[in-house]
């Protein structure tokens, strides 16, 4: 536990939701406003590179053999740093104008979790092979992609349903249409899906490998189930282009749907991490009396 990194997580949430406050203000103004975009791309490209600037330190100062990964605080730096710099891109420019206005809300409840984190509910993983670098690595950037799907997903259906009321059509030249949020679902759930197999497939091989907290029916775990099920939507929202059934708003939906469950497979391992160690710790002899100090 880390003092330095709870503090700077609480900054970095702090800068997080003024870029939210920033960014939905500004979709909601009837007209354009420099001064709040500029403010906007600077509240956004502080908090993707403080979130890195941790994240890194963490990875040299603090974690052992220089595992990247070694705590869940770890794996949700990783997430906001990418996260954070995918929407400083996406904005950049007016690539994906107005898409700010839903990730940076997202981007602040990681940042808060990550505060919990750090703190509250503190962890160290055992990591003892590349596998499981790998699995961890492939489900965190994994859902990196995944969050962008649900947040053009969440973008989506507010644009359509713009379109639908045929209020304020001055503000929808201002926010992305409804071809290019569908394209960059379909594309960064592939990313995702592609990242979440790595990490389902490495998974296996760890929890086959030995003994492990899901237990011998393992395939009956809450995290297993979930898990499967979340490879499941992304791999039916990855192939919507070839499908009519689940195009459009269907498709942002199941995106949305898909994050959520990722994120309670987050909170169940936690949990279940959380309960096996404290399982342990009440098992462990208490040392006779002569053992302690070295002498009775």
């Amino acid at each position: 536990m880390d003092p330095l990194t709870t503090i700077t997580l609480t900054i970095l949430t702090l800068l997080s939701l003024a870029a939210s406050g920033v960014a939905i203000r500004r979709i909601k103004k009837a007209e354009p406003d420099e001064k709040l975009e500029r403010r906007q791309h600077l509240l956004v490209g502080l908090t993707a590179a403080g979130s890195a600037g941790l994240f890194i330190y963490r990875w040299m100062a603090l974690n052992e053999n220089l595992q990247p990964v070694t705590s869940h605080v770890d794996g949700l730096l990783l997430l906001t740093a990418l996260f954070g710099l995918a929407v400083w891109y996406l904005t950049d420019r007016n690539r994906m104008p107005g898409l700010a206005a839903f990730a940076m809300p997202l981007m602040t409840l990681v940042l808060a979790w990550g505060i919990c984190a750090s703190s509250f509910t503190f962890q160290l993983w055992e990591i003892s092979s590349i596998i499981k670098t790998v699995h961890l690595v492939g489900v965190y950037t994994g859902t990196l992609f995944f969050a962008v799907a649900s947040i053009s997903g969440g973008m989506y259906l507010y644009v359509q349903k713009q379109l639908r009321n045929k209020k304020h059509p001055e503000k929808l030249g201002r926010l992305a249409s409804l071809e290019s949020l569908e394209t960059l679902i379909i594309r960064t759930a592939t990313l995702g899906f592609v990242l979440l197999t790595i990490g389902l497939v490495t998974g296996l091989v760890i929890v086959t490998s030995g003994p492990s907290v899901l237990g011998e029916q393992w395939w009956f775990s809450p995290k297993f189930i979930l898990a499967t099920t979340v490879w499941l939507i992304y791999a039916l929202v990855m192939n919507v282009r070839h499908t009519t059934s689940f195009r459009g708003a269907r498709a942002a939906w199941l995106s949305i749907a898909g994050l959520v469950l990722l994120l309670a497979t987050f909170g169940i391992v936690t949990a279940m991490s959380a309960n096996a160690d404290a399982e342990t710790t009440t098992m462990r002899p208490i040392p006779a009396p002569h053992d302690v100090g070295g002498r009775a």
